[in-house]
């Protein structure tokens, strides 16, 4: 899984990809949406992009729900998200209320329509066990640069939830569970990531989105196994998540 911001998706063909390269993009406001839509759009014969759109749990904006549930009906996007919670900060804190509605609405969308739903979820996993009923009913869940360790994934997953969990350059930091996850976890769990321009190691002010190449590696070196053979496993995961219509 490949997420990245729409300022640097214009350049996403010329970054590093090779024809068939599959993603999935996420975007926040309408803007980004349509700029993403079609980048997606001219670059439809070297890539597979999918497309998301989500209510953000650090701008939990309430008003694009209108738009959330339009792109819906018109089958324009392949999932929903990013959406979950985050309380990072005090000020990500403070806004609780917002971003439980948003997280609920978004849930209950996925499981009306039938999408995979991507997660953003900091300091909050208690939240994902409370509804873990709602989040049985849905397709799937992508855990978005999951920041806890095994054994809370695998809970997740044991809780019956169609779960899987994406990792970026946090592997490339050293962060411990991070990378016990991505050692340990099945791979039939697992997808990687850049977030690009974010997740930046030190010293650099962006990542860009060739950065991916660096997660493939570090990934395959972290579960002893062939690249080609992660690379396959998690494009078929990716083909069961999102490629549903």
């Amino acid at each position: 899984m490949q997420s990245a911001s729409y300022e640097n998706l214009s350049s996403f063909a010329e970054a590093f990809v090779a024809p068939g390269f599959k993603g999935c993009t996420c975007s926040h406001s309408e803007e980004e949406f349509l700029v993403q839509e079609s980048l997606a759009a001219e670059f439809s014969e070297a890539l597979a992009l999918k497309l998301a759109f989500g209510l953000h749990p650090q701008n939990p904006d309430l008003s694009l729900a209108p738009f959330l549930e339009q792109l819906l009906r018109e089958k324009r996007i392949d999932a929903i998200g990013e959406t979950g919670f985050d309380f990072f900060t005090s000020e990500f804190r403070s806004d609780r209320l917002r971003q439980d509605e948003a997280w609920h609405l978004s849930l209950e969308l996925s499981s009306f329509y039938g999408l995979p739903v991507v997660i953003h979820d900091r300091k909050a996993l208690d939240l994902i066990f409370r509804d873990a009923s709602l989040l049985k009913k849905i397709p799937a869940a992508v855990f978005h640069s999951f920041a806890f360790g095994p054994r809370e994934a695998l809970s997740i997953l044991n809780h019956g939830i169609n779960a899987y969990f994406s990792f970026g350059k946090a592997i490339l930091n050293g962060n411990k569970k991070s990378m016990a996850c991505v050692a340990e976890l099945p791979l039939e769990r697992l997808f990687f990531e850049t977030d690009a321009p974010y997740q930046t190691l030190k010293g650099e002010s962006f990542t860009p989105l060739g950065d991916i190449k660096l997660v493939y590696q570090k990934a395959s070196e972290l579960r002893n196994c062939p690249p080609d053979q992660l690379c396959a496993s998690v494009e078929r995961n990716f083909s069961l998540v999102f490629d549903r219509h």
